[in-house]
């Protein structure tokens, strides 16, 4: 069983991009809360990956 929409139907950008953020905040949440990690060290990478942990 897929939970892809049928095909004439599409959704936009910013229907993508808020699925999208809330998947992200439940594995985050879950994670937390499992004590395997805390929200600093999400934004810690973050901010890694984005090029703003450089020296």
């Amino acid at each position: 069983m897929s939970n892809q929409p049928p095909k004439d139907e599409s959704i936009s950008l910013e229907q993508l991009v808020v699925s999208h953020s809330y998947e992200m905040l439940a594995l985050v949440t879950i994670l937390e809360k499992k004590g395997i990690l805390t929200r600093q060290e999400i934004i810690e990478v973050i901010k890694e990956l984005q090029g703003g942990g450089k020296d």
